[in-house]
C-alpha cells in the first residue's frame, strides 16, 4: 500500500511542475518532497547536497536569464523559478525510482513487448543513477578543493563539465558490460574467446551462498588423496554477524592467506562492483598462479564479472596457462556467468558442474573427470 500511495503521489507531482498554473510548480515540489521524505531519505537528502543545488541554482539562473532577456524580469523570475522546481522533482522521482525498482524486471516487460533494445537501455540507466550521483559529488568536492575561490570555481566549470562527461562513460561501459554478462548483449559486441586452454575445463558453478567455495575445498581434498597435485587459489568468505562481509585469498600451496576484498556500496565499489579490493591480495593470486607447476590441477575460485572483462585475475591466469598448461583447469563462477565464461573460453573439452542440482555427487563427479584425463 506505501508503494502504491507514493507512486501516485510522485505521479503526481511530475504532472503538477509541468502544467501552466503558477502554483502547479509550488505544489509539485512539496508533494515530491514529502512523498520522498517518506519512503526514502537517503534520495531526499542527495538533493539537498550542495553540489546538486548549485547545479539547479545555475541551471535556473541560466534559464531564467534567457527569459528576461526576452519577455521581463518578471517572467524571468518565474520561468527560473518553474525550472528549478522541476529539476528538483525529476531529480527526486528518478532517485527513488532508481532505488526501488528491479532493472532486470524492467527489461523483461520492455522485451515482451518487442522494445529489447529501449528496455536494455532504461534499466542501465536506473543501474548507472545511484552511482552517477555518487561522482557527480564527488567530482563537485575536488572541484571545489582545487579552486581556490568561488569566481575560480565558476571559470572551470568547463574542466567540470568533461570530468563528468569522463565518469559517465565509464560508468555507462561498466554498466553495459555487467548486463552483457548477464546474458543482455543487445548493446555491445558479441564477446571473443580470451581465455585460451589447453587442457579440458571444468566449471563448478551455482548460485550466490550455494556452498561452491564449501563444495571445492572438499574436491581439493578429495584430489590431494588421490595423489593429485594441485595449485592455484581459493577465496574463503568472511563472515561477521552471519553476514558475507568481504573475501580474502588462499595460495593452496602454501597456504598462505590475504585479504582479498572487502563490501561496501556499489557506488563507491572498484570496477562497478560492490566490494573495495586489496592490492596485497592481488598480489598474492598473481604469486599463487605464477608458481603453478606444468601438469598439476590448476584451480581458481573464483572467476567474476571483473576477470570476465580482463580484469582481476585474468591476466595472472592468461599468463599461467600460456607458460605451463595444467593437467584440468577448475573454475569457479555464478551460475548467470557462465555463458559469459563459455563465450569467452576456448578449450579442448568443458564440463559444468552445478553444486545446487548436482548435490554431494558434484565432489564425486568432478574427481572423476579429473581421473580421466591422462597425466
Amino acid at each position: 500500500m506505501r508503494r502504491i500511495l507514493t507512486s501516485a503521489a510522485l505521479g503526481s507531482a511530475c504532472v503538477l511542475v509541468f502544467l501552466p498554473w503558477r502554483w502547479g510548480p509550488f505544489a509539485g515540489c512539496v508533494l515530491a518532497i514529502g512523498s520522498t521524505g517518506w519512503v526514502d531519505r537517503t534520495v531526499l537528502r542527495s538533493a539537498l547536497r550542495l553540489g546538486f543545488v548549485l547545479a539547479a541554482v545555475f541551471a535556473a539562473a541560466v534559464g531564467g536569464s534567457a527569459v528576461a532577456w526576452s519577455s521581463g524580469l518578471t517572467r524571468g523570475l518565474e520561468a527560473g523559478g518553474m525550472l528549478l522546481a522541476r529539476l528538483l522533482v525529476l531529480w527526486l522521482v528518478a532517485g527513488v525510482v532508481s532505488r526501488s525498482i528491479d532493472a532486470d524486471a524492467v527489461m523483461g516487460v520492455f522485451r515482451k513487448l518487442g522494445f529489447e533494445r529501449l528496455g536494455l537501455v532504461f534499466g542501465l540507466a536506473l543501474n548507472a543513477l545511484p552511482r552517477l550521483v555518487v561522482a557527480g559529488r564527488q567530482v563537485w568536492i575536488a572541484h571545489r578543493v582545487r579552486s581556490v575561490s568561488r569566481v575560480e570555481a565558476w571559470r572551470r566549470m568547463p574542466v567540470l563539465a568533461e570530468v563528468l562527461l569522463a565518469h559517465t562513460v565509464r560508468i555507462a561501459d561498466d554498466a553495459a558490460g555487467a548486463a552483457a554478462l548477464r546474458g543482455h548483449s543487445s548493446l555491445v559486441r558479441p564477446p571473443k574467446a580470451t581465455l585460451v586452454c589447453p587442457a579440458p575445463v571444468i566449471v563448478l558453478t551455482g548460485r550466490p551462498g550455494s556452498g561452491k567455495t564449501t563444495t571445492l575445498e572438499r574436491i581439493i581434498d578429495s584430489l590431494v588423496g588421490h595423489g593429485c597435485d594441485v595449485a592455484g587459489l581459493i577465496q574463503p568468505g568472511e563472515f561477521r554477524g552471519g553476514a558475507k562481509v568481504g573475501f580474502s585469498v588462499r595460495d593452496l600451496r602454501t597456504g598462505e592467506e590475504a585479504p582479498l576484498a572487502r563490501k561496501t556500496s556499489r557506488e563507491s565499489g572498484h570496477h562497478g562492483t560492490g566490494f573495495l579490493f586489496d592490492e596485497a591480495g592481488l598480489e598474492k593470486a598473481r604469486q599463487a598462479l605464477a608458481s603453478v607447476p606444468e601438469g598439476a590441477v590448476l584451480v581458481v575460485d573464483e572467476l567474476g564479472p571483473v576477470e570476465l572483462r580482463g580484469q582481476g585475475h585474468m591476466p595472472a591466469l592468461r599468463q599461467a596457462l600460456a607458460l605451463r598448461p595444467p593437467r584440468v583447469l577448475i573454475l569457479v563462477v555464478r551460475r548467470h556467468l557462465v555463458p559469459a565464461l563459455l563465450a569467452a573460453l576456448s578449450a579442448t573439452d568443458a564440463h559444468v558442474v552445478d553444486v545446487e542440482s548436482e548435490g554431494d555427487a558434484a565432489v564425486t563427479k568432478v574427481v572423476a573427470l579429473v581421473g580421466e584425463v591422462e597425466v
